[in-house]
């Protein structure tokens, strides 16, 4: 018996570690949810007035989490987020090296449990949904453009008090605002069926991500299949976020997955046609989109220029044409323009700006001129490191597996190097980068993904402060995984040269050596 065996767990332990694992997940969502649902901690969005009673409050009865202190809440909530990351994590680890099938159906299984829980609790830690109903309601109710509505236009609508972007029309694509219509148009009044029908848009979108996974785990990374599918099922961000929030960004990542299977199974173009409707649902797919036609235009044998004219115009035609119904000016990007432009707490371009501001203040600078000016050169800044890492990315697209790498690359540098960034950004590059097995861009967004579930924390302060009020300090971790990153690859670099230079030196002294005699 090899030393490593020894040491290894048996197979049959393995499952019922596994299976232990996700049933004390699913107890602390659970009991996580049920705390959620108290008002005070401002952690859950829900119609004016409603009263959450049956399953979902037995956890706060049982253990008797409505007489806690408000510090003692704080404290349970931020455990139960600990614990159920850590959790994930060993679940990663547990699976890492086996790919039995019973494993695969625990995993499937845990992550059902996940949806049970959250699909039925009240919106959680945002209110974009109640933005996603406005938009679709501006078309089948008002017969508006959803580009150029605001809510604020529509005081009287029954959405209005729960939305929380009133002065902002649809900054999403044309694809997703099909499907606002839809779910608006089935759903009519009633605020439930509204919620409910996003809510299982999202799952029902979460949930395809996961065959996609396994199944373009087996041909790129074989052998790794139940750690990709570990890494995207059970992750809290997603679980938190997709499931309790029901954000779009899942119909975006099933998108861009399905379209990484056409393109994998020589439907080249159809692959690209997908992973564009992505693109027109969130414009972050873009990220991704742009490895793919470097691929493209690499990969197929045939005249380079005929490929890149074909891309183009199916790119162009397809925009064009879901852009149609609501082209009637520039002005439909207005509200995307505007919000380019503003900071959020988590970042790392607002963590060094912020400190820049009182560098300029402490010189005299007024505190409006300092936050413009350090805004503005701050923002500059990191646009710069993100185009010389994003030209370095693409130059390195050479193979399916390099595409996929240098696609999740793009999205974990432009999240570290943007100045506006939520949780569920993180999502379309650890699911991608997960079909590619573990390596260092795996192993940031996983870390990037367990720091940023600490997102929103109730606040042991005040019942009327915000939650995640310091969230400036998220930012902090984030510029160490930058540092990191950025260290990483120049260290790379530079081994490459030094290596390509020893392997020239023997021959450089032969040519040498041969001009003496």
């Amino acid at each position: 018996m090899k030393e490593n065996d020894r040491h290894n767990m048996s197979p049959r332990a393995r499952v019922w570690l596994l299976g232990l694992l996700a049933a004390l997940s699913g107890l602390c969502y659970y009991v996580l949810i049920s705390m959620a649902l108290n008002p005070r901690l401002k952690l859950v969005y829900d119609v004016k007035g409603a009263k959450y009673g049956g399953p979902l409050t037995w956890p706060s009865r049982v253990f008797h989490l409505a007489s806690l202190s408000r510090e003692s809440r704080s404290l349970l909530f931020i455990f139960l987020v600990v614990a159920v990351s850590l959790m994930w994590l060993a679940a990663i680890y547990l699976v890492r090296r086996d790919n039995r099938k019973a494993l695969t159906y625990l995993i499937v299984a845990g992550f059902a449990l996940f949806a049970l829980l959250f699909v039925f609790a009240p919106v959680f830690q945002s209110r974009d949904v109640f933005s996603y109903i406005f938009f679709g309601r501006a078309m089948t109710v008002y017969h508006s453009n959803p580009f150029l509505l605001i809510p604020h236009a529509r005081l009287h609508d029954i959405f209005y008090p729960l939305i929380g972007w009133k002065y902002n029309a649809s900054v999403y694509g044309p694809v997703f605002n099909y499907l606002t219509w839809i779910v608006t148009r089935v759903a009519g009044n009633s605020i439930i069926a509204n919620i409910m029908g996003f809510k299982l848009m999202a799952l029902v979108a979460y949930a395809a991500c996961l065959p996609l996974v396994y199944t373009l785990t087996r041909r790129i990374s074989p052998g790794k299949e139940n750690m990709a599918l570990a890494i995207s099922a059970w992750c809290p961000l997603l679980v938190l976020h997709f499931l309790g929030g029901a954000h779009n960004d899942a119909v975006m990542v099933a998108l861009v997955l399905a379209g990484f299977l056409l393109y994998r199974k020589s439907h080249l173009l159809w692959g690209i046609v997908l992973v564009l409707l992505a693109t027109l649902v969130k414009i972050e797919a873009a990220l991704i989109l742009a490895p793919l036609l470097v691929l493209y235009v690499r990969d197929k044998q045939g005249v380079p220029v005929k490929r890149v004219a074909a891309a183009a115009g199916t790119l162009i035609g397809v925009t064009l044409l879901l852009y149609l119904p609501w082209l009637n000016s520039l002005k439909i990007f207005k509200t995307t323009q505007r919000m380019s432009m503003m900071y959020s707490g988590a970042s790392v371009p607002r963590l060094i700006s912020w400190q820049y501001q009182k560098v300029l203040r402490g010189g005299g600078m007024s505190a409006s001129r300092a936050a413009t000016v350090a805004n503005s050169r701050v923002h500059l800044l990191f646009l710069a490191v993100l185009a010389v890492v994003a030209v370095v990315l693409l130059l390195k697209v050479k193979d399916y597996r390099s595409m996929a790498l240098s696609g999740a690359g793009l999205v974990l540098i432009w999240f570290l190097t943007s100045i506006y960034v939520v949780p569920w950004y993180l999502a379309l590059g650890l699911l991608v980068v997960a079909i590619t097995g573990w390596n260092l861009t795996t192993a940031l967004l996983v870390a990037a993904s367990a720091i940023f579930a600490f997102y929103r924390m109730p606040s042991p302060l005040s019942t009327t402060s915000t939650p995640g009020a310091p969230t400036v300090y998220i930012g902090l971790p984030f510029l160490l995984l930058l540092i990191g990153w950025l260290a990483f690859a120049a260290t790379g670099k530079l081994k490459a040269i030094r290596s390509s230079r020893l392997e020239a030196a023997p021959v450089d002294c032969a040519e040498d050596s041969l001009r003496e005699e």
